[in-house]
């Protein structure tokens, strides 16, 4: 994606004032201040020339003396200092077609002084006209010069020359036939040319602070060379497409990529992204094509354009959005902030030298919520320069707060279209994102639940807006909650339902989802209890239910079926151990009512809760029965005792011997 914070900034020195000869003669001493010194007023014309790799600048001015004599005597000048762009060469001056004395005196990296001798001295209200020319020429050497004249690309710096605060000057640019131009810093009129070509002109009101940067670039001739890439197993085709006369910038954007890209794929940590075949073009451009910014990627086509005098954080930035490019996170500042981090970490690996946007109090007057930065070409360029400084400014904070290998883990997940919130102690990863929520809410997310560090603070300060703000809050509510409930489960997980809520940012749902865990948990350890009091374990359904897809309804069912089910057993317990008498013992033979619990307590430690109730529910009723039945059964045992005691009266009766007749009977 584009980067404006890595334009070059092009300064321009002010002019020179002119140097001033007196002349001293007797006299009475001024009667008013001196006027308004030697105003220039020059008409400036830059002529590109492609075959010469060069420009010709000609100055066409006008110098008149505002400065009145003086009674010690008269004023005038003989000349005039000036500066004009560094590495001016060819000087030339003329006044009314005889040639004058012009010099360079002084070369500075930013500028080089011109000094005229005027023809004749210049008094009070005279005027003199001269013709100053000089050549900007393209040295060759480092792709990031100032003047860079070709058949593909034409850039210079344009300075407008006269005097300060003196309007009526002009500046005109005059470019071959097929070149489009492009300015930075002052705008200037296009007007076309008989031959074809075009011409920039304007007409400054102040020439001193008038500065303009002109690139104009002519597209089509283009030389490709195609390399293969082994993108840390990934095979890579990249095509890089330069201006013919330009083949040092082809190897060098080659050499980079080719060494960059399985850097950058290492330090984030995911595959480099598309499908088979990969590959990736670079192209060689203007600010005609890029405007305001250095590089542009298309994640459509593949096709990355970079400024010919790009550095190689700026060219590194724009292979990164291979993987930041609005697929992984939307957001336009989560791409740029992550582009340009990589960008420059991958440029410090590789030994490569390029400038990061810093933020400074500058740009802090044109601060906005991250969120709140708009698409490309809305926004005023102080808004994107404080944009892309304070994205590149906010992924340090993160990236300090965490590392390069937990920062890799949330990029896997992102690409994986991992849910944010996982199950504590299962590896298994839930996949299908979290609904509708932005990028920057899943960053965040995934961020805190990845690498166990806290961001919200960083969020609040840098990204969301005044009407996002209660989002965090809520969250940070939620998240309390969460992890209390999370804590209080133990070993079990929380349903994927609450996880999913808490990923789709559904706080309030979350919220009583989580009430209602709660007090599932609680009875849980109630059951937990209660078994233990009765040397039970609880069976493994409520858990499943609990961590399952039924639904939080299912397991509270299950809880109070299993409370239940423990209340049944413990009460045919009770009733078992206290019906010790005889009565009760008569009253179950035939039954093994200790077997029949043991039974009854087996089913519900496997999870047959109805059985378990069922069959503690019958023994509870036999064994609070049984005296009766054992009362009964006396009875009946009594009666039949009585009767075979009559019958054996009966039967012995007769067989008793008969009294002897002689007997004698007592009275």
């Amino acid at each position: 994606m584009p980067n404006p914070a890595t334009i070059l900034r092009f300064r321009r020195l002010g002019v020179v004032l002119p140097a001033v000869i007196l002349l001293l003669a007797g006299g009475p001493p001024p009667v008013q201040a001196a006027g308004r010194g030697l105003v220039v007023i020059a008409q400036t014309r830059y002529v590109v020339e492609p075959d010469a790799h060069r420009v010709h600048v000609s100055i066409d001015a006008v110098a008149t003396s505002y400065e009145p004599d003086t009674p010690q005597g008269r004023t005038y000048y003989s000349g005039v200092n000036f500066a004009v762009q560094p590495g001016a060469s060819n000087l030339a001056a003329s006044s009314g077609g005889a040639p004058i004395n012009a010099a360079f005196t002084r070369r500075e990296d930013d500028f080089t002084v011109v000094s005229v001798t005027f023809g004749r001295g210049v008094f009070y209200r005279q005027s003199y006209a001269y013709t100053i020319s000089f050549d900007l020429v393209d040295a060759g050497g480092n792709g990031t010069r100032d003047i860079r004249i070709g058949h593909n690309l034409a850039a210079f710096p344009v300075w407008a020359f006269g005097s300060s605060g003196e309007p009526g000057g002009s500046v005109g640019v005059d470019l071959p036939k097929g070149f489009t131009p492009d300015v930075q810093g002052e705008q200037m009129s296009r007007h076309d040319l008989p031959d074809g070509g075009t011409r920039l002109s304007v007409h400054p009101d102040d020439p001193l602070s008038f500065f303009a940067y002109v690139t104009a670039d002519q597209p089509g001739a283009f030389v490709n060379a195609s390399t293969q890439i082994n993108v840390n197993g990934v095979s890579t085709e990249l095509l890089v497409r330069r201006w013919d006369d330009d083949p040092s910038w082809g190897k060098r954007v080659t050499r980079l990529i080719t060494r960059g890209l399985p850097v950058l794929q290492r330090l984030i940590g995911f595959q480099y992204p598309g499908r088979e075949p990969r590959r990736l073009t670079i192209e060689e451009a203007a600010t005609s094509r890029l405007g305001e910014y250095a590089g542009i990627y298309d994640p459509q086509t593949s096709v990355i354009r970079i400024r010919y005098d790009a550095d190689a954080v700026v060219t590194l930035h724009e292979a990164a959005h291979i993987w930041f490019n609005g697929g992984l996170f939307t957001d336009r500042w989560i791409g740029e902030a992550w582009a340009e981090y990589y960008g420059v970490r991958a440029a410090a690996k590789l030994g490569a030298a390029g400038a990061t946007p810093l933020l400074e109090d500058e740009l802090l007057s044109a601060r906005i919520p991250l969120n709140d930065w708009g698409a490309i070409g809305v926004e005023s360029l102080q808004v994107e320069d404080f944009a892309y400084a304070a994205t590149y400014s906010l992924a340090r904070d993160i990236a300090r707060r965490t590392g390069m290998a937990e920062l890799r883990t949330v990029w896997q997940a992102a690409d994986a279209d991992e849910e944010p919130y996982l199950p504590v102690h299962h590896p298994a990863v839930a996949s299908g994102g979290a609904g509708d929520v932005a990028s920057w809410q899943r960053l965040l997310d995934l961020l805190e639940e990845r690498t166990g560090s806290s961001y919200a603070g960083l969020w609040r300060e840098w990204v969301v807006d005044d009407k996002q703000l209660p989002l965090i809050a809520a969250r940070q509510s939620a998240r309390h909650r969460y992890a209390t409930v999370v804590s209080d489960a133990g070993d079990w997980e929380l349903p994927a339902s609450i996880r999913h809520q808490m990923g789709a940012w559904q706080f309030n749902d979350a919220i009583s989802a989580l009430s209602r865990a709660s007090a599932i948990l609680e009875e849980r350890d109630t059951i937990v209890a209660i078994a233990r009091r009765l040397h039970l374990t609880p069976p493994g359904t409520l858990q499943a239910a609990f961590e399952g897809d039924g639904g939080l309804q299912a397991a509270a069912d299950e809880a109070d079926a299993e409370e239940a089910t423990l209340a049944t057993l413990e009460d045919a317990s009770r009733h078992l151990d206290a019906g010790g008498g005889a009565l009760v013992t008569i009253g179950m033979l035939g039954t093994d009512p200790r077997a029949e619990l043991a039974d009854a307590r087996d089913r519900f430690e496997h999870g047959d809760l109805d059985a378990a109730d069922r069959e503690a529910t019958e023994l509870g009723r036999a064994v609070g029965g049984a005296t009766d039945a054992g009362r009964l059964r006396v009875l009946i045992a009594g009666s039949g005792l009585l009767a075979l005691d009559g019958v054996f009266l009966w039967i012995v009766r007769p067989r008793r011997r008969p009294l002897e007749p002689s007997a004698p009977i007592a009275a």
